[in-house]
């Protein structure tokens, strides 16, 4: 009998996670992910019963490895704006990894029909979003922001910094906009959110 090894898992979940994002999920094939592991079929069964398990494994993994890196430049500081922003263009620029976007498309491809959607979800954003909900329930508490339901607050921020990216989002467009793009949008995404939560209602920047 074979025994199982936690590196030959993490082998075989490396090569599945290169075959999906070259293939699809679709056209990935078992022998495919078997012949790059460096194994045969049979040891990959023996891990995973189907290539959707396999998948699941691979989508929760990445999940948690990018939303961790995406929410984890949050610190509380006297500068909101200055940390909102440096907090939106660090986000943006792990969410727009061709990789992420690729598995993103996969995702809401397969999602409805495997519930794959609900995995990615709270393996990732869910644990990302309840982060920086917690990060401004104490900009609340300290007064810098007005009260208001932390995870409503949380969702504003996230959809506002996105709102310039959906067509990558929706499309699968995995071409990676620039940095000064990036830097723009979250500058812009910033000020509009500071707009409506500051305490006290920020100068108007337009001209009447």
């Amino acid at each position: 009998m074979r025994v199982k090894s936690e590196s030959r898992r993490q082998a075989i979940v490396a090569a599945a996670a290169e075959v999906f994002l070259e293939r699809g999920y679709e056209i990935a094939s078992m022998t495919e992910i078997a012949e790059r592991s460096g194994g045969s079929k049979a040891t990959l069964y023996s891990y995973f019963p189907s290539k959707e398990a396999l998948f699941l494994v691979v989508m929760k993994q990445q999940a948690e490895e990018y939303m961790v890196e995406a929410f984890g430049r949050l610190s509380p500081g006297s500068d909101l704006a200055g940390t909102l922003r440096k907090f939106g263009e660090h986000y943006l620029n792990v969410i727009l990894l061709p990789d992420l976007l690729i598995m993103r498309s996969i995702v809401m491809g397969e999602g409805p029909r495997s519930g794959m959607g609900r995995v990615f979800f709270d393996s990732g954003p869910a644990e990302g979003w309840g982060q920086l909900a917690r990060f401004l329930e104490g900009e609340m508490a300290a007064g810098r922001l007005r009260p208001a339901r932390p995870w409503r607050a949380a969702l504003h921020l996230i959809n506002l910094l996105e709102a310039d990216f959906l067509e990558f989002f929706m499309t699968g467009f995995v071409q990676k906009p620039g940095a000064e793009q990036i830097v723009e949008s979250a500058r812009e995404a910033v000020q509009m959110y500071l707009q409506g939560y500051s305490p006290e209602p920020l100068p108007c920047t337009g001209h009447g």
